[in-house]
């Protein structure tokens, strides 16, 4: 009988890759949990490559983890054997607006999800908590954060998801259940939010706007890049071969804790790798507008580092570069059948 994975969030733009990786990849069958904010979009289901062909094996469910998952709802989604926990507030600005829909949707969401499991799903095999390197805050020049690290977040949106991580601990540890937490950092691929850097940068070049980019030269702004689709690959190999966290192993910090890294690149970089594929060169002086980072961004940080060598210690290859990815991702995002995706 085939397995049944829970992937709350399945609608965003991560979730919707991992879907179709879980579809390509396995039998599953798939219950998606999205409450379809403005960042989750039905539509990104039936645009990919093998909706229609694998669609009977998904089953979509209307949810705001914010409240609890009533005994009905369970009744929809029936037994679990995995559950990738991604819904959640993740766009930093907006965090510093307002925090409290983070805190209620990053924690209580999260602390919600995890009662439900242990009510209703006893026999649940894995329960994977999708998190980010920003709990981190700051790495500085040179350093890439491991497992075992102490977080720091410097704004509420990175305070929250830490938060999150340490409800999920608390269950491991008090109720067994069976919790991994990975870490991911600045993850890009097709449909992508339009306010996200790499889909906005390729909108401005497209219509000619100065792109703007984070930093004053030499110190320019710098993350870790990887395409959703290998966060997918990584993710079903966890689920497959992770080690869960136990009580047993509470004073090992990193003991079920695992980063998913891609490569580091500063965003000057990015914006004239996009410029190469659309316009055949680098961006001019005059198509750039550098920004000082931390007077118009308070609580961004100029450099988030994580440090990959855990999973790949543990056999995990990655499938493609991240220049081949990068590269692919742009020249389907400016053809003419996808360009809708930046709002064009």
């Amino acid at each position: 009988m085939p397995s049944k994975i829970l992937i709350t969030g399945g609608c965003g733009f991560i979730g919707h890759h991992l879907v179709e990786g879980v579809l390509k990849q396995t039998d599953w069958e798939i219950i998606i949990l999205d409450a379809l904010t403005y960042a989750g979009n039905l539509n990104r289901l039936t645009d990919i490559e093998v909706w229609e062909k694998e669609k009977q094996r998904v089953k979509f469910i209307w949810h705001d983890l914010k409240s609890p998952i009533p005994e009905t709802t369970h009744k929809m989604i029936g037994g679990l054997d995995y559950i990738w926990h991604l819904a959640a507030e993740s766009h930093v600005d907006r965090s510093l607006e307002n925090s409290i829909p983070f805190v209620e949707s990053n924690v209580v969401g999260t602390a919600n999800l995890l009662e439900y499991v242990k009510k209703y799903q006893p026999n649940l095999k894995k329960f994977i908590y999708f998190s980010t390197d920003e709990v981190f805050g700051p790495a500085p020049h040179g350093y890439f954060y491991k497992e075992r690290d102490t977080c720091n977040p410097s704004n509420p949106y990175s305070a929250s998801k830490e938060g999150a991580e340490a409800i999920s601990k608390a269950f491991a540890f008090c109720f067994g259940v069976p919790v991994i937490l990975t870490r991911t950092m600045n993850v890009f691929g097709e449909r992508q939010h339009p306010e996200k850097f790499i889909p906005k940068t390729i909108k401005a070049i497209l219509e000619n706007k100065p792109v703007q980019i984070h930093g004053i030269p030499p110190k320019i702004s710098s993350r870790c890049w990887i395409h959703a689709r290998e966060v997918c690959n990584a993710l079903l190999f966890l689920t497959e071969k992770g080690e869960i966290i136990e009580k047993k192993y509470q004073f090992d910090r990193q003991h079920g804790v695992y980063h998913i890294v891609g490569e580091e690149k500063d965003v000057l970089y990015l914006a004239n790798r996009v410029s190469k594929i659309i316009k055949g060169r680098e961006l001019n002086p005059e198509e750039i507008e550098f920004i000082d980072f931390h007077s118009t961004r308070p609580g961004h940080d100029l450099r988030y580092a994580l440090d990959g060598s855990k999973l790949k210690k543990a056999g995990f290859q990655y499938a493609m570069s991240f220049d081949d990815s990068f590269d692919k991702t742009v020249r389907w995002m400016t053809d003419k059948r996808n360009i809708k995706w930046l709002n064009l």
